[in-house]
């Protein structure tokens, strides 16, 4: 009983102090490190020593392995990077310091710079350095086993962004399912330490610069665009109604261009500009455009198998199949004939034998008018006048006849 009285909690805990302060080896020797992180058990025995009550998942954070040949940091001392940390009990504050910026003090200028800036400016950064470099175990982005390597980043960044369309998109069932490395990457668009919000002058997703950053992997695709009627107002003016290209491919989930489901949902996604009045009569263009080809056998048939058979090719004409891909032009530059030698080909594509008396008819998205198209303008009109007036001549016809018959029975 004596005895144990006279060792209570607290000699108990200087002794083992003292212990790991005469153990702790000269500079670049880890092994008394090792002797409290280099296990889990190890470091519940030290907490355990020194009374400090860790749940599980800190201590966890605790442990560490000696730093693995091939990584960035081999050969470097635990202290090296924990400065201070060679006194035990570590100093209070240890685990709050961001031991990165000591030597990478470029990447911590241009990340308080971007969207994970640390608010105080100093070097705690809203998305730390481990948290997508790893900590004891960093390589090279350019090494498989990288956390950032192609076939990692993706999980790293969804570690907080809770936005998985990117693994449903094209650019991720590259990189996830077939192994393509060189697929676009969440770095690849948004950058790594200067990633900027998608709405800022600078950013490589903003809508001016977002072909650009596209053109990096699709660059003849870019030049196109560039030339293009929507990319030159773009380019020129910043026009903010113009599409680019994540507003016909998406960001992230972004669909194949040879899928059957974009070619079905293609007259939409041009509708979604070209049938917006408000939009459309800043720059005088008809919003009939939609409307007359979904009211034409190609948009009818086309409509038909986006509602009932979304999984069926469809072999009718659909707006890029006339108007092209990404270098559309504009018609009012073009000049009628031009734009008719151009229809032609098109048409040709499907009707070999087409020639330019084919293109009569097609009333070319105008809804008929008596200054356009009058013979069908008037022949409409006629049907919708005569048809409901014989309907309803004969319904009346049939209605005073059963009225008389009725009548003359009751005299009779």
């Amino acid at each position: 009983m004596g005895d144990n009285a006279r060792y209570g909690p607290g000699f108990i805990v200087s002794i083992a102090v003292m212990l790991l302060v005469v153990a702790l080896p000269a500079r670049g020797d880890d092994s008394a490190c090792f002797e409290c992180h280099g296990s889990l058990e190890k470091v519940r025995d030290a907490a355990s020593a020194m009374e400090l009550a860790l749940d599980d998942a800190r201590m966890a954070r605790l442990v560490a392995a000696p730093m693995a040949e091939g990584t960035s940091h081999a050969g470097m001392a635990c202290v090296d990077c924990h400065a201070g940390a060679e006194e035990v009990p570590h100093p209070a504050g240890l685990a709050a310091q961001n031991p990165c910026a000591a030597c990478h003090d470029d990447a911590m200028a241009a990340i308080n710079q971007s969207a994970h800036r640390d608010p105080a400016g100093g070097t705690t950064p809203r998305a730390s350095c481990w948290s997508c470099h790893g900590s004891h175990d960093v390589r090279p982005a350019k090494d498989a086993a990288s956390h950032l390597s192609p076939s990692h980043v993706a999980g790293q960044c969804l570690a907080c962004h809770d936005n998985r369309d990117y693994l449903e998109g094209e650019h991720g069932h590259a990189l996830q399912i077939g192994g393509l490395d060189f697929a676009a990457s969440c770095v690849s668009c948004h950058g790594g330490h200067d990633i900027q919000p998608h709405g800022a002058d600078n950013s490589r997703v903003a809508r001016r610069t977002v072909s650009k950053t596209c053109g990096t992997c699709h660059g003849r695709v870019e030049q196109a665009y560039l030339k293009s009627v929507h990319g030159a107002a773009l380019s020129d003016s910043n026009n903010p109604d113009v599409p680019t290209c994540v507003d016909c491919h998406a960001a992230h989930k972004t669909a194949s261009a040879r899928s059957v489901r974009f070619r079905l949902d293609s007259p939409q996604m041009c509708g979604h500009c070209h049938a917006n009045k408000q939009m459309m009569a800043k720059y005088g263009i008809s919003t009939a455009v939609l409307e007359t080809y979904v009211a034409d056998f190609h948009g009818t048939t086309t409509e038909l198998f986006r509602a009932t058979s979304p999984d069926q090719p469809l072999n009718q004409a659909v707006c890029y199949d006339c108007h092209g891909f990404h270098d559309v032009e504009s018609t009012r530059t073009m000049g009628v004939e031009q734009v008719k030698d151009r229809l032609l080909v098109r048409c040709q594509v499907c009707h070999p034998k087409a020639t330019k008396t084919f293109l009569r008819a097609w009333t070319s998205h105008y809804v008929p008018s008596p200054d356009r198209y009058p013979l069908i303008y008037y022949v409409r009109l006629f049907y919708v006048w005569v048809i409901p007036s014989t309907v309803g001549f004969f319904l009346a016809y049939i209605a005073l006849d059963v009225w008389g018959r009725r009548r003359h029975r009751r005299v009779s």
